[in-house]
């Protein structure tokens, strides 16, 4: 994986409840509490480069072989997932009650252009059981990055400066229990494949 002016893809994925009604709509785990909602798309992906650069490649929630890593440098006040670096993973994360999670299904950093061109093609899809989960597309936006040094992402400590973009959801907190979903995602050459165990609410972190 190359940093500066080259892309970087990821993706990762989130349990997602059925529907509600019209009595519970503000209960409903689709809809992100007010704070996370209200972020810029900038911020939702600084914030979570950030985090993916937080850990060295040894314990790094997105080169994690099972979900051991999955809680590495979590934020109070979301729950974020990460992805791979391409090609499949299965994984069993314990997700925190009353927590808004966030991630992305595939995204990229790289040039304002290259980004541009990495979305044209990009596809992905999130499923649970039957259910099928929106995503939301965020087009090229300047962010910043602070990671650690050794870390798998940027490989540096220092703060990078670039363009990120991608196919994203932001969820509220998700209601206990525990699920299985997939997540399979494309953009030109590169691919993915990821199924994760969610249990939510089975420790607290």
């Amino acid at each position: 994986m190359r940093t500066g002016r080259s892309f970087m893809l990821l993706a990762a994925t989130v349990l997602l409840v059925g529907g509600c009604s019209a009595a519970q709509a503000e209960d409903d785990p689709r809809r992100p509490p007010r704070g996370i909602a209200e972020l810029s798309t900038a911020e939702i992906q600084s914030r979570w480069w950030s985090w993916a650069a937080s850990s060295p490649a040894a314990t790094n929630p997105v080169s994690d072989p099972d979900g051991r890593f999955c809680a590495e440098n979590q934020p109070a006040d979301a729950w974020f997932l990460a992805g791979t670096f391409g090609g499949k993973a299965e994984r069993r994360c314990a997700v925190p009650v009353a927590r808004p999670v966030v991630f992305p299904v595939v995204n990229f950093t790289g040039t304002k252009a290259e980004c541009a061109a990495k979305m044209a093609e990009a596809e992905g899809k999130v499923v649970i059981g039957s259910s099928e989960v929106a995503v939301e597309r965020m087009e090229p936006t300047a962010i910043r990055i602070k990671g650690v040094e050794g870390n798998p992402v940027t490989q540096t400590a220092e703060t990078v400066e670039t363009y990120g973009c991608g196919l994203w959801v932001r969820l509220g907190p998700v209601p206990g229990g525990a699920g299985t979903l997939t997540i399979d995602g494309t953009a030109g050459s590169f691919s993915l494949s990821v199924t994760y165990e969610l249990e939510v609410g089975k420790w607290t972190y």
